[in-house]
């Protein structure tokens, strides 16, 4: 690594990130907290989403589940309600089935080493090291999306950041960046600096205190770094809803574990892998449906991977709904039905002019 290796180079760029964290401090309210359980949570929350998104969410999850405790002895149903709109909902199901595991084996207190707190369900080795570093100081280096941007930058690495020898790279160069004798407010400096500091996009270099240490400052290349290989096409999902009622009552049943926003409730679904209009897919319909409600309801839900395109479509019952029993609808009178957790599409629809509550 030629001059990364040089001590005196290393140690100006941490001094430079910790005096820069003393003076600009950032105030959430997992910071300065050596509770691992309140750090687990944040940092779990804060995996793919954005501070601005998570906050909310953290605050309501905490007041909910103040202790590991009341966490492992809550239904799924009810925490995935709380985590409703967050998506990612697999980190809600890891974090419950984790509570459990940790009131078994661990008599509800915390693992205090890193090996055991990576052997938690979706945690990986920078949660690990967030939770090991931030509630017991143990000198593990906290790597996340703030501080890949800042170390490829500093250290003008050009290749994509996403390939897994430069990811070991920036973990290695982060690694001897790292102050030992106090890694927590290192890691919570380094990772603040990236967020605050070298943004994204419009990062602040020109009252950046690294800008001599910043090697693609100095060749003019801030804009170009980080790079990522090129992300495959998202593909397009075609999700057609009934929403199916009868007097008071609506039908739902829970997304199955093998697809998108599992756990989750829904309306009646018929998918394509393309746009349909209504006209032909209701005569292929195996419900008994008495009247239809011609408002249909467009939405559109971006994904990691997939694009959803939503269409909903109320339908009113007559009385037999055998089919419904048999494929496992649930009954739900129409005051409840916020009760539930959905996917973000059908919370938009159920919110969007109050469809259900003017259904007559």
């Amino acid at each position: 690594m030629g001059r990364f290796k040089n001590t005196k180079y290393l140690n100006a760029i941490q001094k430079g990130i910790m005096a820069w964290s003393s003076e600009n401090p950032r105030h959430l309210p997992w910071k300065d907290n050596r509770d691992p359980y309140q750090i687990w949570v944040s940092e779990i929350i804060l995996q793919q989403t954005r501070v601005e998104q998570g906050l909310p969410y953290y605050l309501k999850f905490m007041e909910r589940y103040p202790t590991l405790l009341d966490l492992a002895n809550s239904t799924e149903d009810e925490l995935m309600k709380i985590w409703e709109g967050l998506g990612y909902y697999r980190r809600a199901r890891h974090m419950h089935q984790s509570a459990q595991i940790i009131v078994q084996q661990y008599d509800a207190i915390f693992p205090q080493n890193y090996s055991d707190i990576l052997q938690l369900k979706g945690v990986g080795s920078y949660t690990a090291a967030a939770i090991a570093s931030f509630a017991f100081d143990l000198p593990y280096v906290v790597v996340d999306g703030n501080v890949i941007r800042l170390i490829s930058r500093l250290f003008a690495l050009v290749d994509p950041v996403d390939d897994p020898s430069v990811r070991k790279e920036i973990e290695n160069l982060a690694s001897m960046l790292l102050d030992k004798t106090d890694p927590a407010f290192f890691n919570q400096a380094i990772m603040d600096f990236g967020a605050i500091q070298c943004k994204p996009v419009h990062p602040e270099c020109n009252h950046c205190p690294l800008q001599e240490k910043c090697q693609a400052f100095q060749k003019d290349m801030v804009n170009l770094i980080p790079a990522k290989k090129e992300k495959k096409p998202r593909k397009t999902r075609f999700f057609y809803y009934l929403v199916p009622y009868k007097d008071e009552f609506f039908y739902i049943r829970k997304r199955s574990t093998t697809d998108i926003w599992s756990g989750l409730f829904e309306f009646y679904l018929i998918e394509f892998s393309e746009e349909v209009d209504w006209s032909k897919i209701l005569p292929n319909v195996d419900l008994p449906i008495k009247r239809v409600h011609r408002q249909q309801n467009k939405y559109k839900q971006q994904l990691s991977h997939q694009i959803i395109q939503a269409e909903f479509l109320t339908v009113e019952l007559i009385d037999d709904i055998s089919i419904l029993e048999r494929d496992k609808y649930t009954r739900v009178k129409r005051k409840k039905i916020r009760n539930f957790a959905f996917p973000k599409v059908i919370d938009c629809f159920l919110k969007d002019k109050d469809v259900i509550l003017n259904l007559h």
